[in-house]
């Protein structure tokens, strides 16, 4: 089923509905990105300020928490250590490591500050349509997951992945292209 989108540059929030914040907003805010991704940092810093005014819930799972931490120490291997690193296990096991790891944690704790901490319940998850979702290329499992905890929950999910176009949930985004894919 397909998602209903809004765009978030005029979205009004209600203090009483739940959000759940994608991956990949969290690395557009924790840390800022370089200069080619200012405007998107922007739009989403701006929804993050009025989320935070309007005092809505914002709730966060492990996945979250894992995708963020993994792919945030990902970036920084493949723009400053693979040539010395060629492989990502190597990179974890340096010295050079070390201070990723640090900032990444900092960075993760910081984001639980505004977050309240919510469990995977995966063994409550439609794993059966997940699965389906995933083989016939529809979803990546990951995001199946993801929608479903929304869907179970009624969280309205902020992401800038444009393929996270099913799922049967609300997607608040800037992303024209998700916004197109939901319509």
């Amino acid at each position: 089923m397909k998602n209903k989108a809004y765009n978030l540059s005029n979205y009004n929030f209600v203090k009483d509905e739940t959000l759940l914040i994608d991956t990949n907003i969290w690395l557009y805010l924790f840390p800022a990105p370089s200069d080619s991704r200012r405007s998107i940092t922007r739009q989403y810093s701006s929804a993050f300020k009025a989320i935070l005014d309007t005092k809505v819930t914002i709730v966060i799972n492990s996945l979250i928490l894992s995708e963020y931490l993994n792919r945030y120490c990902r970036i920084e291997w493949e723009a400053l250590h693979k040539t010395t690193y060629p492989k990502f296990k190597d990179f974890r096991q340096s010295a050079d490591y070390k201070p990723v790891g640090q900032q990444a944690a900092s960075f993760a704790k910081s984001i639980l500050k505004f977050c309240s901490k919510k469990d995977d319940d995966f063994t409550d998850a439609n794993i059966i349509q997940i699965l389906s979702d995933f083989e016939s290329g529809i979803t990546d499992f990951n995001d199946g997951l993801i929608a479903d905890s929304c869907l179970r929950y009624s969280w309205k999910l902020i992401t800038h992945d444009g393929d996270f176009s099913e799922g049967g949930i609300e997607v608040l985004t800037t992303n024209p292209k998700l916004i197109a894919n939901c319509l």
